[in-house]
């Protein structure tokens, strides 16, 4: 999602911050005073919406906190720069022993992460860190999807289906989550494994739509729009569920090779409408288990080596189902 840089100007659907803790372990001063390898620490998390991916990143989270006798205070950003920075100053008037945060935007988030710096809270950056909020001098720990390999993923299938479905040309409606930076390198991803493919790709149409409900109204006007559509690739998990509803208004044969996974998703790949035809999902919990541990390490004063990890997607292709059963008994209420 999850999930999927947003800018302040951006304002996107109702605020969800879910309170799951609310006591603190530091002192008043903000300089946390616990001791190295204290277990019980009260995390601070900024997600940017409550999506699949970040319900999978509360939860796992929640759940190793927990375990060590900790708490976490969970807060959604909703893509929103300002929003974000009332979450996060809200996190540091409550002495959190740490924060772990995706940022809206590389550029509009870095003066809130700054803060959480000036505060000496250790602050793990995680989903989407470039340019600044990746800096040592503002993050002890970055833990990211690979977002350029999850656009790849789905695009080398896409590849394979041009050339043996559709002659080897395509003509290809985006749904795109553009105001996220991590979108424009899945997008960039999935283009290039295209073109390094060898296929035409005429790119007919490029919208908005990252909300599942509003990614469908968008889907479907893109479609009565360009007629000559028979292929549209989505940008997140909300793109991909609006564009696979989108095309089953409109009855007509067009496939839909996605990002990001969600039970419904799964779903979506072993139905016989044969719509859906691969999505490429991020590690919500490799991302939540690493982050808490880097969390750890930066609240026991410990580098964290390597400082910066990228962990690969994983790739559900429609013509090989175990994988997607697997998910689906393993996130039922996902």
């Amino acid at each position: 999602m999850k999930f999927r840089s947003k800018f302040a100007a951006i304002v996107g659907s109702a605020v969800l911050i879910t309170a799951l803790a609310a006591c603190s372990t530091g002192t008043s001063t903000g300089t946390k005073t616990a001791a190295p390898g204290h277990a019980k620490l009260t995390i601070g998390l900024v997600m940017l919406e409550a999506d699949p991916y970040f319900q999978g990143i509360s939860t796992t989270l929640a759940a190793d906190v927990k375990a060590d006798g900790g708490t976490v205070i969970a807060t959604t950003s909703n893509n929103d720069a300002g929003t974000e920075a009332t979450n996060v100053q809200n996190l540091i008037s409550r002495n959190v022993d740490a924060i772990i945060m995706q940022p809206v935007d590389d550029v509009a988030s870095l003066a809130t992460m700054k803060l959480v710096t000036a505060a000496h809270i250790p602050l793990i950056c995680y989903g989407n860190c470039l340019g600044g909020p990746a800096s040592p001098s503002v993050v002890e720990g970055v833990v990211q999807s690979d977002n350029t390999a999850l656009g790849t993923g789905t695009g080398v299938l896409a590849a394979k289906y041009i050339k043996a479905k559709l002659g080897g040309s395509a003509n290809i409606g985006i749904l795109n989550c553009d105001v996220a930076s991590a979108c424009k390198l899945r997008k960039a991803g999935f283009k290039k494994a295209l073109s390094d493919a060898g296929v035409k790709a005429t790119y007919v149409a490029d919208q908005a739509g990252y909300i599942a409900d509003a990614a469908t109204t968008t889907g479907t006007n893109m479609i009565s729009a360009n007629p000559s559509i028979n292929l549209i690739w989505t940008s997140n998990d909300g793109g991909t569920e609006g564009g696979v509803v989108a095309v089953q208004q409109s009855g007509k044969k067009i496939v839909v090779f996605g990002t990001d996974i969600a039970t419904q998703i799964a779903g979506y790949l072993l139905d016989p409408k044969d719509i859906l035809q691969a999505t490429t999902g991020q590690d919500s919990h490799g991302t939540a288990n690493t982050a808490y541990k880097m969390a750890q390490n930066a609240v026991a004063k410990k580098k964290n080596v390597p400082f910066d990890v990228e962990l690969p997607g994983v790739t559900y292709d429609r013509a090989v189902t175990a994988p997607i059963n697997a998910f689906i008994a393993a996130n039922p209420s996902n």
